[in-house]
């Protein structure tokens, strides 16, 4: 574990926590690359602001970088953009150290806070949108941002330096040195990131989008990751994850036991990409959550070729539904097609639970055992016609 701090405007330090050792973000997510904890210290000429604190298990990391900025104790505001202990787990201790401090936060912040993270209501102040803070020559207006993703949730705009904080939005994970996006894109997992934790939330996203929009920061700080200041690009990207607008992409979600499936999938594959489309082909049983999540954000076709396990669809294909059930994305098509051996009903369920999630399937393909050369070329038809129905929502 560790940490860096870096002026990105005068009296604006931004302090990064390099979480490499926890294998999963929310104990669930893999996060290979590691992801971080970004909060930052705004200094006026009238006092100093502390935006957003971190997880209470790197509290030495946490107080140990925030102390070669700044005396805990001068702190005059601390403000939570979000209570989620990731963010919060450390502001108590903040608070008790800075004896003076005011805590900042909508009125669900607090009232989350006070039994989540221990805050000090008797010093605790709410915010309503568009209320502002005083730094003597440094401005600090909020803006409400309710159900990004938490029903707390704010930003923070430092008006004469264009700068604002999004708390979540716009976040990534990478345990990267690097501070702006646009040096290492491959360095933060953006996609990942939104389809996570933010994309079951689209529609408030947009509104925060919409807002970001009005404001034309010249510098994005979110507390996960990258910062940005290629405006434009970030928030057309947003606009299109937002707003469901999928890419000439099919993802193809396979559940295969002995390679039967599977070799259909394949050839449902070469009827996607004669019409056009780029193709992801993941296996269910390795694939990530968050990586499926991302491919299904951005597919305009979705196609699941799924054996029959006791009657029912592939283990890792159940799972991937049972994640299309939270998540519930939307402006996609979709095909089912599978083998079995004694006994089917996996594609029948699959095609059942896509319709129920109001995904129109274009077809349902299901064969006994190997599949025969009409088989295959029936699997090729599914995709042509899959891949045609999907170029109409491009």
């Amino acid at each position: 574990m560790s940490w860096f701090k870096r002026e990105i405007a005068e009296g604006v330090t931004l302090v990064r926590i390099l979480n490499t050792k926890l294998p999963r973000f929310e104990n669930f997510w893999p996060i290979p690359n590691g992801t971080s904890y970004n909060f930052y210290v705004v200094e006026g000429s009238e006092g100093t602001a502390l935006i957003d604190g971190a997880d209470y298990r790197f509290s030495k990391e946490f107080f140990e970088a925030l102390e070669s900025v700044v005396k805990v104790e001068d702190l005059r505001y601390v403000i939570t953009q979000h209570t989620e202990p990731d963010h919060s787990g450390t502001l108590a201790e903040v608070m008790r150290r800075a004896e003076e401090a005011v805590l900042l936060g909508t009125k669900q912040a607090l009232s989350i806070g006070e039994a989540l993270a221990d805050f000090p209501m008797d010093r605790a102040r709410e915010v309503k949108d568009g209320d502002e803070v005083s730094l003597g020559n440094k401005t600090l207006r909020f803006v409400l941002s309710p159900m990004v993703h938490w029903p707390d949730t704010m930003l923070t705009y430092l008006v004469e330096d264009s700068i604002l904080f999004t708390c979540d939005l716009f976040g990534s994970h990478g345990a990267s040195d690097k501070v702006f996006y646009d040096e290492a894109p491959d360095s933060f997992e953006l996609v990942d990131y939104y389809a996570s934790i933010l994309m079951p939330y689209h529609a408030m996203a947009a509104k925060a989008v919409a807002k970001t929009r009005e404001l034309s920061p010249k510098i994005v700080a979110p507390s996960h990751g990258a910062l940005h200041r290629e405006i434009e690009g970030l928030l057309s990207m947003y606009e299109r994850w937002t707003s469901w607008k999928p890419l000439k992409k099919a993802l193809i979600v396979v559940g295969s036991q002995y390679e039967n499936t599977a070799r259909a999938a394949e050839a449902a594959a070469e009827g996607l990409r004669e019409v056009g489309l780029e193709i992801v082909i993941v296996d269910s049983a390795e694939a990530d959550p968050d990586d499926l999540l991302a491919h299904t954000l951005e597919a305009a076709a979705i196609l699941v070729a799924t054996s029959t396990h006791n009657g029912h669809p592939f283990l890792g294909v159940t799972f991937y539904l049972d994640l299309l059930r939270e998540y519930r994305p939307k402006n996609k098509v979709a095909a089912v097609l599978g083998s079995f051996g004694w006994g089917g009903g996996g594609t029948r369920a699959v095609k059942k639970e896509l319709e129920a999630l109001a995904i129109p399937v274009v077809d349902e393909l299901t064969f006994k055992g190997r599949p025969k050369e009409g088989d295959l070329d029936r699997a090729r038809e599914l995709g042509r016609r899959l891949g045609e129905e999907a170029l109409k929502l491009l």
